[in-house]
């Protein structure tokens, strides 16, 4: 029953995609305009007093796009995704075009999802429109490397299966194929989960040719991990398939770029600089910048404020409520 009415739930919110308008107060969790999968919101204005908050029907699908977009003004923007219990889940700042914002998102169960949208220099009157498109990927078996199923952002998540494909390469298994495409050169992680069979993963710079990296090992059940180091910047293809002959069924596949971990900020303490009361915290040398959070309860929800370089900044209107909580998140890009 549970199905039925989330697949409802989705294909209401595909049926009336449509351009909207912005509807303020807007600025909490509570006031969150309601919006659906396919819809633009239409030269939005943050109106100075605080964030925008969006709140739409997230599908199980392939992937989520949630972008800002130039209306009248130009705007550095900052999207933040929450969980239907209000709990963080990913941000980006301006990611997009010119300063502006993309996330792409998997989500494996339909929910109602909230998104905040805020200035990365505090409060602003600016304006922007706001996309939200949501992808099934419905597209057969990929089974072949012609029909390649494109891995479409960072991190890249997907669900298919090898039963029922063909051999075009590799072993002997049933395969399936994706493509990457990149732009700079870089390193990539492939992690393939699966619990029916064992799987292998290769990277291939041709299709089904140019062999590159492979494995047949992983920390994911009967999956594999594969590290690839130092790729060019070109079209690769993934190929997915079992280690042998009989070999087949349901994976998952997630294909990321190999980040240095960003050490999270230890402590924040709460001083004096000229006579005026701070948010500090030690700095974190591999940051390039600080997400800021706070809360009017120890139990959230935490609303993102504001982004910045230093390791302090200042709440004006914090430190007049009778208590505010902070959580102070490092950012490595």
């Amino acid at each position: 029953m549970f199905q039925v009415a989330a697949l409802l739930l989705w294909l209401c919110s595909l049926a009336y995609a449509d351009i909207v308008s912005e509807s303020e107060p807007n600025n909490s969790f509570a006031q969150a305009n309601l919006i659906s999968c396919g819809d633009t919101v239409q030269c939005a204005h943050l109106d100075g007093v605080g964030p925008d908050f969006f709140r739409f029907a997230m599908p199980a699908g392939d992937s989520v796009y949630l972008r800002t977009l130039l209306c009248e003004t130009q705007e550095s923007t900052i999207i933040v995704l929450y969980d239907s219990a209000q709990q963080f889940i990913t941000m980006d700042i301006n990611n997009g075009p010119q300063e502006f914002s993309v996330i792409g998102y998997y989500s494996t169960y339909p929910q109602y999802c909230y998104v905040q949208i805020l200035s990365r220099f505090g409060n602003s009157f600016n304006t922007y429109n706001f996309v939200v498109d949501c992808l099934d990927q419905i597209v057969g078996l990929h089974d072949v490397c012609s029909t390649a199923r494109p891995v479409t952002f960072f991190p890249y998540y997907d669900e298919s299966t090898t039963a029922g494909c063909g051999s075009e390469g590799g072993t002997a298994a049933p395969d399936v194929y994706y493509g990457l495409s990149l732009a700079t050169p870089g390193d990539v992680f492939i992690q393939i989960c699966s619990e029916f069979f064992d799987a292998r993963v290769q990277i291939l710079t041709q299709c089904v040719s140019g062999y590159m990296d492979d494995a047949s090992e992983g920390t994911c059940q009967l999956g594999a991990d594969l590290y690839s180091f130092g790729l060019l910047p070109q079209d690769y293809y993934i190929m997915v398939e079992g280690t042998s002959l009989l070999q087949a069924g349901a994976f998952s596949i997630e294909v990321a770029p190999v980040l240095q971990e960003c050490p999270p900020v230890p402590w924040l303490v709460l001083g004096i600089v000229a006579n005026e009361p701070f948010l500090e915290w030690p700095e974190v040398p591999e940051a390039d910048s600080y997400l800021i959070e706070a809360a009017l309860s120890a139990n959230g929800p935490f609303e993102a404020l504001a982004v910045t370089s230093q390791s302090f900044w200042q709440d004006p209107v914090g430190f007049a409520l009778p208590q505010r909580f902070y959580h102070v998140r490092a950012l490595c890009q």
